[in-house]
């Protein structure tokens, strides 16, 4: 199993991983060092071959420039750490050295598509090994050639998703970015990155408005590491400490205010999450002795800016306008187990390649936590887990058992948040108590403690629950039962609740979680449960069997029909993104394309329900587009807690109040995957196929389900007007 979380494959410890002896380690990072050149210059002919390069390349190491060059020497340089510490840090950095920094310099187009680097790597473990087996014993050549072909496995690996993702920063970004792509690449997450780094703040975000507004998937944004903003420097110097207090302070709002107009530009311009970081305070240094002296002649003021810095930028993410896409990057995360100094002490000196210890440990940890859980957890919908060593320590069978309570908390936050929370348990219903434990039995959905297969369990719960398996996590210490699920569904994310890193990655999901829900989706779960009850009951009654609208009227549903102004469009996009079945061109859409024209061009309107169970909350949205004469919907959405009860056709009606009946009406419909449930909608409300969309009169609409008591709220001239122009 790999280190890194995959969504076919569990977080697990390689097997393959293993310590060195000295002697060993010694031997190979020496022939590294002392051959140099010689392993540069078959790394790059390697790299320049047809099936690893994908283009055509200069033929000669020395016909490069000498900044081209001393990217095939620093990938030696890495490896030689690499191979004296058997670090996996090292491990990571030589791994994305190889996957993304050797073929940019060599090319006018930048790094070639068609570059394959598990290739070039393939290739150059035969010529490696070929030329030192005459310089170092045979078991060093044997573990050397081990060791890289675990990242080439890691590299060769097909990828599942691809980011492509823009950096904004100093050279600490590099760092980041060559830290990561290691760990993405075992992850089956292929990446572009894009790196800008003007340092005015003007000219930053004049950059910004020029990019399209779509371009990225992630953005991160670091203003404050090493020396990215001169201001930011100034106040580092030694000369800053005799600053007055309020001089200080004062410099640092202006700058701080520069900054959040950068924050703001962002946000106005891309649609992706924008992670903004903070500082640790850490400053760059390359000798001890003047570490020290740099680090305590500027203690004082770091603290103050760190404290300062990190609560402007909280502020800034919470600032409504921001719509909740902006979040914290806590740099102080990785000052829990390194001192100031350590993060900042250069530790790699390369004619390219610097790194800090703060550069690499947020690479392969905080932003691949945020890269992981952009790619496989963002859209999913139901964590299902087990019991037995994954919710607490040990077999509650067999005897008390100890909860884990830290990985409790981090699922509650995710239930709390929308997520449903499930069970698939091999266990005696009657030994399952939650005793002591931070989640309790009513925090989980349709649950399944038994001896049955997973495989099994989990197809039922995503019947019962009326969702597609793909929107599934599931979370299990056993890698046997992780595969046997991954094998039975390919779009599941399986993780091994034995490794830490699963619960980071959920953690950070859960933390940055953009759905905020409105309405508790495990309590509406619990009442739909109990409406179907109650419905199932009508239908067994021992007298003359009702008619189905006897026994929706006993429900009591009533909707509430009204249009969404601008404060709502984030519900109402977080409903469309979200739904698939009930879709009906399984449209998905952003705050900024709905706001364009909302009120003029088109209006949004919401179906709130409810029922003698409890609200359903928002369950409908559509998209009504004005046209002369008439009315199009471009978008029809309806959740499924709220199947069966007419509720669509009553919010399809409700054109009746917005445009003269007389009117046409234009419904638009893409067949997906998953939107079998919505087919129906318009051949059974009088409209006709002509060939690429349903159309009619909105006279001819049938009357909205009798059993339902339907309010509207909606404002009549405004299509109404519109129409008749």
């Amino acid at each position: 199993m790999d280190t890194i979380a995959t969504p076919r494959k569990s977080f697990a410890q390689d097997p393959t991983a293993h310590q060195l002896s000295n002697s060993i380690r010694r031997q190979l990072a020496k022939a590294f060092r002392e051959h140099r050149v010689a392993l540069a210059e078959g790394l790059f002919q390697c790299v320049r071959e047809t099936d690893s390069a994908g283009v055509e390349l200069p033929r000669e190491l020395a016909h490069l420039e000498e900044w081209a060059r001393a990217h095939f020497l620093a990938a030696i340089d890495i490896a030689s750490e690499w191979l004296r510490t058997s670090s996996e840090h090292w491990e990571d950095l030589f791994s994305g050295w190889i996957h993304s920094r050797l073929m940019a310099p060599l090319s006018d187009q930048g790094r070639a598509t068609g570059y394959s680097p598990s290739k070039a790597l393939e290739y150059a473990k035969a010529r490696w090994t070929s030329f030192l087996a005459e310089k170092i014993s045979l078991e060093a050549v044997q573990i050397l050639a081990q060791r890289l072909e675990r990242v080439i496995g890691g590299l060769s690996k097909m990828m599942r998703e691809s980011l492509r993702i823009l950096f904004i920063g100093d050279c600490l970004q590099y760092e980041v970015i060559t830290a990561l792509l290691g760990p993405c690449a075992r992850a089956q997450i292929s990446l572009t990155p894009v790196m800008i780094h003007e340092r005015v703040q003007a000219v930053l975000r004049n950059r910004i408005r020029t990019m399209d507004t779509s371009e990225f998937d992630l953005i991160f944004f670091s203003p404050f590491s090493h020396a990215f903003l001169p201001e930011y420097s100034q106040l580092l110097r030694p000369s800053a400490a005799v600053w007055p207090r309020a001089d200080f302070f004062k410099f640092l709002d202006q700058f701080l205010e520069d900054v959040a107009l950068t924050i703001r530009a962002l946000a106005k311009q891309f649609e992706c999450p924008i992670y903004v970081h903070n500082t640790a305070g850490t400053m760059q240094t390359f000798g001890i002795a003047t570490g020290w002296a740099k680090n305590l002649a500027s203690h004082r003021n770091r603290s103050q800016a760190r404290a300062t810095i990190h609560e402007r930028v909280c502020r800034y993410a919470q600032e409504p306008a921001l719509e909740g896409r902006v979040r914290p990057l806590d740099e102080n995360s990785v000052r829990d187990q390194l001192s100031d100094w350590n993060l900042g002490k250069v530790y790699f000196r390369g004619d390219l390649f610097h790194p800090t210890r703060l550069g690499v440990e947020l690479g392969r940890r905080t932003c691949f936590e945020a890269i992981y859980s952009t790619a496989f957890l963002a859209r999913k919908k139901v964590v299902v887990c087990d019991l037995d060593n994954t919710l607490w320590d040990g077999v509650i069978g067999e005897g008390a058992v100890t909860h884990f309570l830290e990985r409790q908390r981090i699922l509650k936050g995710l239930k709390d948040r929308g997520v449903l929370l499930s069970i698939s348990s091999k266990n005696d219903p009657k030994n399952v108590h939650f005793l002591g434990a931070v989640l309790q039995r009513h925090d989980f959905v349709a649950a399944r403690i038994n001896w049955l297969p997973k495989a099994g369990n989990i197809e039922s719960i995503a019947s019962e629950l009326n969702l597609k398996v793909k929107d599934f996590v599931f979370i299990d210490d056993r890698p046997d039962e992780l595969q046997r699920v991954q094998e039975s569904f390919p779009d599941i994310v399986t993780l091994n609740a034995q490794d830490p890193t699963t619960w980071k990655v959920l953690s950070h999901w859960q933390q940055h979680l953009s759905w905020e829900a409105e309405e508790d989706r495990t309590k509406l779960y619990h009442e739909r449960v109990a409406r179907e009850g109650f419905l199932a009951n009508c239908s067994r009654s021992d007298e003359v069997r009702e008619d189905e609208t006897a026994a929706l009227k006993r429900l009591m549903l009533s909707v509430k029909v009204e249009e969404a102004n601008r404060f709502g469009l984030k519900r109402v996009v977080e409903l469309i993104n979200r739904t698939n079945q009930f879709n009906l061109c399984g449209t998905r859409t952003s705050i900024r394309d709905l706001e364009d024209g909302l009120g003029s061009r088109h209006t949004i309107v919401t179906a709130t329900a409810q029922d003698k169970f409890g609200s359903m909350g928002v369950v409908g949205v559509m998209k009504i587009d004005q046209r002369p004469g008439g009315v199009e919907i471009p978008i029809f959405v309806l959740s499924c807690r709220a199947f069966g009860f007419g509720i669509e056709y009553a919010l399809l009606n409700c054109v009746k109040y917005l445009a003269p009946t007389g009117h046409s009406i234009v419904g638009h419909y893409k067949e997906t995957q998953y939107n079998q449930p919505c087919r129906e909608l318009y051949p059974k409300s009088a409209l006709s196929w002509d060939g690429s969309r349903w159309v009619g009169k909105i006279a001819d609409l049938p009357a909205d389900p009798e059993w339902l008591t339907i309010e509207h709220r909606l404002s009549a001239p405004l299509l109404a007007n519109s129409a008749t122009q």
